[in-house]
């Protein structure tokens, strides 16, 4: 798992695996989740983070894809 945070775009991208990318879907209001030809997430993206996001707020970040709705506490995604 990779963390990038692009402080010029303001865009923060949560890379869970590696793979090809087939879609992005929109996962809420400036969030979109890349997944392959399976539906299965590859990464998350965060537009306007810094703005929208300050660190004491973070505590998990939920990624729902169809059926699939599984919290990713923090500490977690950063190992």
């Amino acid at each position: 798992m990779q963390i990038n945070f692009d402080p010029q775009a303001d865009a923060l991208y949560i890379q869970f695996r590696e793979g090809e990318v087939d879609d992005t879907l929109e996962a809420g209001k400036y969030v979109y989740v890349d997944v392959d030809k399976e539906g299965m997430p590859l990464g998350l993206e965060i537009l306007f983070a810094g703005r929208l996001l300050a660190e004491e707020d973070i505590t998990s970040v939920t990624v729902n894809i169809g059926r699939m709705a599984q919290p990713l506490p923090i500490d977690e995604l950063a190992g």
